[in-house]
C-alpha cells in the first residue's frame, strides 16, 4: 500500500513540473523588441537616459543587458563667442557684404582689393573732395588764402562731418562744382569716377580709388602740397566719430554713412598705408551727431580685420 501511494504522489509531481515547463515555453515576451534605426549615429557614445526614453517600459520578463563598450569623447575646446576672432581673420575674400582695400604708402600702384558691396555710393567721404575743390578753384592751392570763416567751415566739414558747412564751401566754388571735383580726381589718375554738380554723397567712389586718392594725398599731390597737408591735418573726426579706422590708430581718415539700409565706410592712412574699408549695412546701425546712422560694431570688426592684415602684409604679424 506504501509503495502504491508514494508512486502515484511521484506520478503527479512529475506531470505538474512538466505543465510549468511547457507554460514557460509557450508564453510569449510582454514587450517586443523595436527595430534599430538604420541611420548612423552621429555620436559613438549614447546616453542612458535617451536610451530608456526610446524603448518605451521596461518587459516583466528579465533581460540581461548586453555588455556596452563606450569610448570617451575627446575633450572639446569652448568655443569663442561673438563675432570670428578678428585677430585669426585676416582676409575679406569671398565676403559679399564686405570689403576693404589698401596700398603701402611706398608703393601706392599695388592696391589689394578684397570683398564686396552691392554700392560704393561715397556719402560724407566725398566731403574731402568738395574741399579739395574749394581750395583749387578758390584759393588757387593756398590755404592760407581762405578766410577764417571759410577755414572754419573747412574744419567743421572734415571732423564733424558737418553739411552746412561743406555746402557753404561748395556754393563758393565757380561754376560747376561737379566738374572741378572731377578735375581734381583725373589730376590724380583717377579716370571712372564722376562727380554731379550736386548730391555728391551719392555719387560712386570705388574703394580701390579711395586708396589711390588717399595715396596721392599723403604723397603731396592733391591739388597742391600745401593743399594736400591742409587736408590731411583736417581730417581728424571728432571723437564721437572716432569708431571703424579711429579705434585702430589711424592718423587722418574720414567716414560716410546715412541710414541703417546703407553702405557706412571710411578711408584713411594707418600704418604706412592708404586704406578703405566699407560695409554693406550689417550689424546694428548707431545715430551719429549729424541725425544719420552707422554700422559702428562691424567697422569696428573690419578696422580689427585690416589692422591684422597689414601687420602681416609688412611682416609685423
Amino acid at each position: 500500500m506504501r509503495h502504491t501511494v508514494w508512486w502515484a504522489m511521484a506520478c503527479f509531481l512529475l506531470v505538474a513540473c512538466a505543465g510549468t515547463t511547457d507554460s514557460r515555453r509557450e508564453t510569449p515576451p510582454t514587450s517586443a523588441v523595436r527595430p534599430t534605426s538604420t541611420s548612423t549615429p552621429t555620436s559613438t557614445a549614447t546616453s542612458t537616459a535617451n536610451s530608456t526614453e526610446a524603448a518605451g517600459p521596461a518587459s516583466s520578463a528579465p533581460t540581461t543587458p548586453a555588455r556596452t563598450t563606450t569610448t570617451a569623447p575627446a575633450p572639446v575646446k569652448p568655443p569663442r563667442s561673438g563675432a570670428p576672432s578678428a585677430a585669426v581673420r585676416t582676409s575679406l575674400r569671398g565676403d559679399p557684404n564686405d570689403a576693404f582695400a589698401f596700398a603701402p604708402l611706398s608703393n601706392p600702384g599695388h592696391v589689394t582689393v578684397e570683398g564686396s558691396v552691392s554700392s560704393y555710393k561715397a556719402w560724407s567721404t566725398s566731403k574731402v573732395l568738395v574741399v579739395a575743390a574749394f581750395l583749387d578753384t578758390v584759393c588757387g592751392g593756398d590755404p592760407a588764402r581762405a578766410s577764417a570763416q571759410q577755414r572754419r567751415w573747412v574744419t567743421a566739414a572734415l571732423t564733424a562731418s558737418d553739411m552746412d558747412a561743406v555746402l557753404a564751401l561748395r556754393d563758393a566754388i565757380p561754376g560747376s562744382p561737379g566738374a572741378a571735383i572731377t578735375r581734381v580726381l583725373r589730376s590724380i589718375g583717377d579716370s571712372r569716377t564722376v562727380a554731379p554738380d550736386t548730391s555728391q554723397g551719392g555719387m560712386q567712389w570705388t574703394i580701390r580709388e579711395q586708396v589711390r586718392f588717399m595715396a596721392a594725398l599723403s604723397a603731396g599731390r592733391v591739388v597742391s602740397r600745401a593743399a594736400s597737408a591742409y587736408l590731411l591735418s583736417s581730417m581728424r573726426p571728432i571723437p564721437a566719430h572716432r569708431w571703424g579706422l579711429g579705434t585702430i590708430s589711424a592718423g587722418p581718415f574720414k567716414g560716410g554713412w546715412l541710414r541703417s539700409d546703407t553702405v557706412t565706410r571710411q578711408m584713411g592712412i594707418v600704418d604706412g598705408y592708404a586704406v578703405a574699408i566699407i560695409t554693406d549695412a550689417q550689424g546694428p546701425a548707431v545715430l551719429q551727431s549729424d541725425g544719420d546712422s552707422a554700422h559702428v560694431a562691424q567697422m569696428n570688426y573690419l578696422a580689427k580685420i585690416l589692422k591684422r592684415r597689414l601687420a602681416l602684409e609688412s611682416g609685423r604679424g
